[in-house]
């Protein structure tokens, strides 16, 4: 940072014989600009993560003395704590120095990410650094914020010049998104059905997400020759028996379930203790099945 140097003036005088008088200039400030003096920011491309996604980072540091900057090195802490949620992209690190490509091999090690400029960085100048990591896939689930921050040091004038700090360490926050994310899948509870027996579809809908999945339509193709007897939707321990006006079956034997807004399906929200979890069965029975 520039240190200010401020100046002011007075003067004394007399007139008259025995007449004296003062008078004070306005303060003069010129700036001193440091010799060594480094700056950095730090800034997400996004503003939310979600688990197993990919977040990308761009990192600026300038150099802002009036001297050459030695060792510049970059070290990013991926979220901090023993447990880092983020993980590092490989060959995900792109830099420039003053707009021009450079190449750099970063280290990943005890949870921090570390580059290190191949060359000095001249006076005026600035380096970019951007690279991706993964938010891991098993981040805890109540963790509704990520914090890294990186810390840039360099020497002034040499190899062994004096330390240069940027006070303070530049920090990105991105929030948890808020978003459902629902997997299906379907089982049936025969292997193997002789015509005109019982057979029961299962569909298992899967939020892993933190906001209810809302308004849920499913469509399956029965197999030719499947009859619908019964459908039966569960959520949060309750199980509801459809009416045959609330779900369709068209020509082709396509169901559509529901029919009405009014039998919605709903797939809770995941917890801390396990993923948000609907069931559809559809119970019919068959008569010379084509699969």
């Amino acid at each position: 940072m520039p240190t200010p140097l401020n100046n002011q003036a007075s003067i004394r005088y007399n007139y008259s014989g025995a007449g004296t008088g003062t008078a004070v200039s306005n303060t003069v400030t010129t700036n001193l600009l440091d010799r060594y003096t480094l700056a950095a920011t730090k800034t997400p491309l996004s503003s939310t993560f979600r688990p197993g996604e990919n977040v990308t980072y761009v990192i600026r540091v300038e150099n802002n003395g009036s001297g050459d900057l030695y060792n510049v090195t970059i070290a990013d802490d991926l979220g901090g704590g023993a447990d880092t949620p983020l993980v590092y992209n490989p060959a995900s690190l792109r830099a420039y120095v003053d707009s021009i490509p450079v190449t750099i091999s970063p280290v990943v090690q005890g949870g921090t990410l570390t580059a290190v400029l191949p060359a000095p960085l001249p006076a005026g100048t600035p380096a970019i650094l951007l690279y991706t990591a993964q938010v891991r896939p098993d981040v805890d689930f109540t963790l509704q914020s990520i914090t890294n921050t990186v810390a840039v040091t360099a020497n002034g004038g040499s190899a062994a010049g004096p330390a240069v700090t940027v006070t303070p360490s530049p920090t990105a926050t991105l929030l948890r998104d808020s978003y459902a994310e629902v997997t299906l899948y379907k089982e049936a509870d025969k292997q193997s059905v002789m015509a005109g027996e019982p057979l029961t579809y299962t569909f298992t809908l899967t939020n892993q997400g933190n906001q209810a999945a809302d308004s849920v339509t499913l469509t399956d193709q029965l197999p030719t020759g499947f009859s619908v007897t019964q459908v039966s939707v569960s959520a949060g321990g309750a199980t509801t028996v459809l009416a045959p006006g609330d779900y369709t079956v068209a020509a082709d034997n396509t169901i559509t379930i529901p029919s009405t807004t009014g039998k919605a399906i709903t797939v809770p929200a995941a917890t801390v203790a396990a993923p948000g979890i609907a069931t559809v069965a559809i119970t019919g029975t068959v008569a010379g099945v084509t699969p």
